[in-house]
């Protein structure tokens, strides 16, 4: 995939920064961005990157431990984004809605460790200490959060940067969002638009939903349509926009899939009650009616309050780093006759 981002997570103490900071300038060669930008992380996501990472430094005497570490990969993101404001999505405490509509949803992964748990609220409870907007959606999905925010982004005339990595966020991309995909490792992570979308997958935004449905997922236990996997579903809707039109045409849908498999899709559409690619469709799909406040997403205190409460916990290795991204900054003035200042206020 394009636009490599080399060394995204850097763990390492910051310097205390002065206050009141300024916004982080973007990276060298990036597009710069019109207009606010929010930020959009799935605190799972990086929860669990946060944790084993943690568990790793451990054993080579780094005791720090997850919550430090969910923090500097927030970090990390916000530098690489520099966003005007932020809000961080956690699953669902109680039973997730998508598990009572197909109970195999996600029941081939063990049950949760408690200490990942623990790290996790651990998180929670700082983000909320510091001023970060906090969504737990009772019975949904971190992903439900960031499809929501985008949502409401749009409305409100900012741009989004959604953080997460997890594929299913990649059906949000569209002119004004963009998704942040955290990789494996922990060293680069890749940001993708819609060009990049149509390169890597072959694909639009708007059909990967039913691209995804298509092949199944295996991590979250749902299986696809047999004999169907990227490179046929990609085929397919090269050829038809959506799925309901190939189905709609059986001739050209066996000649694009093949004629086994061609029918395999044909006769699992024919039954809506019991279509996989059907159920595929209703469960991978993101929500994007949760309530997200966007004035609650812009920062709220200043940097020696950001910093203050982080090392009241213990976290004053990463509070320098946060502080500039995620406390309010003032209203400069602008210099007398400078022509090309901002407007004195973004719309939303």
């Amino acid at each position: 995939m394009a636009m490599q981002v080399p060394t995204l997570f850097d763990l390492r103490p910051s310097r205390p920064v002065p206050c009141p900071p300024a916004r982080v300038a973007p990276e060298p060669g990036r597009a710069v961005r019109r207009g606010p930008t929010l930020l959009a992380v799935d605190g799972d996501s990086l929860g669990h990157r946060s944790f084993h990472g943690a568990a790793a430094a451990a054993a080579e005497g780094d005791r720090r431990g997850p919550v430090h570490g969910f923090l500097a990969l927030l970090a990390a993101v916000c530098e690489r984004v520099g966003p005007d404001g932020v809000v961080v999505g956690f699953d669902s405490r109680a039973g997730l809605v998508r598990r009572r509509r197909f109970a195999g949803y996600k029941a081939n992964r063990p049950p949760r460790d408690p200490a990942l748990s623990a790290a996790l609220a651990g998180a929670e409870a700082a983000l909320r200490e510091i001023g970060v907007s906090v969504v737990v959606p009772d019975g949904w999905e971190a992903d439900d959060v960031l499809g929501s925010a985008v949502a409401a982004a749009g409305e409100a005339g900012w741009r989004c940067v959604v953080a997460t990595s997890d594929r299913d966020a990649l059906a949000l991309i569209a002119d004004a969002t963009t998704v942040l995909r955290l990789r494996s490792g922990s060293a680069n992570a890749v940001e993708v638009d819609g060009p990049a979308l149509r390169r890597e997958m072959g694909v639009e935004p708007g059909q990967y939903v039913e691209f995804a449905a298509l092949r199944g997922d295996a991590a979250d236990n749902l299986r696809g349509i047999p004999g169907i996997g990227r490179a046929r579903a990609r085929a397919l809707l090269s050829a038809y926009p959506t799925v309901a039109a190939a189905v709609a045409d059986p001739l050209g849908c066996r000649s694009v899939l093949g004629r086994e498999r061609g029918q395999a899709l044909l006769d699992d559409c024919a039954d809506p009650s019991a279509s996989l690619f059907l159920r595929n469709v209703e469960l991978m799909a993101v929500r994007r009616d949760l309530p997200v406040d966007m004035d609650a997403c812009r920062p709220s205190l200043d940097a020696r309050a950001v910093t203050h409460r982080l090392a009241g916990r213990g976290l004053s290795s990463v509070a320098g780093r946060l502080a500039a991204s995620l406390a309010a900054r003032p209203a400069w003035a602008p210099p007398p006759g400078d022509a090309d200042v901002p407007p004195e206020e973004w719309p939303g």
